[in-house]
């Protein structure tokens, strides 16, 4: 099913318009899509309910493979959201913000620095399992999402794009 912003890209291709960003995500067509990049063959997504706000809504994160059936989603949808949080994310010496969403012991964190890089850590407890960085970040609209705010967090020990 094509949503609305994949038939935008198309029709700017076929007019010979500028080259359109990938708009692939996970979340469904009634959610909003506040952040989504790919990170190599996978997609990180976080996707939020239509009724978003302080009393009401949901964010959670998705990650795999579009089409596979091996999508990691985060914790279930509902609120009140006590799995994710948000705050400033600190990478190559830049300010950005992140997410962080926690399942048992598996922290998720998604970053975005404007201008300078997007990605994915994962850790278990206090050890990193996984660091990527996004090759291509097309929604970030995340900096008014009501969830509570955290510490500050520092991403370190990945290249550049």
């Amino acid at each position: 099913m094509l949503n609305i912003w994949k038939l935008c890209a198309l029709a700017l291709l076929a007019a010979g318009g500028a080259p359109a960003l990938a708009t692939e995500h996970l979340c469904g067509a009634e959610e909003k899509v506040l952040f989504a990049c790919n990170e190599g063959p996978r997609l990180v997504s976080v996707c939020a309910s239509a009724d978003l706000s302080k009393t009401a809504g949901y964010v959670q994160l998705r990650y795999g493979v579009l089409g596979s059936g091996e999508i990691i989603a985060g914790l279930e949808a509902s609120y009140p959201r006590r799995h994710v949080s948000k705050g400033n994310v600190l990478y190559q010496g830049r300010i950005g913000i992140y997410f962080r969403f926690q399942m048992e012991r598996t922290g998720f964190v998604v970053f975005n620095v404007r201008d300078v890089a997007s990605g994915l850590v994962i850790s278990r407890g206090a050890k990193i399992l996984k660091k990527r960085l996004c090759q291509q970040t097309t929604v970030v609209d995340w900096a008014e999402a009501p969830v509570p705010v955290a510490d500050a967090y520092a991403v370190t020990g990945i290249g550049s794009r």
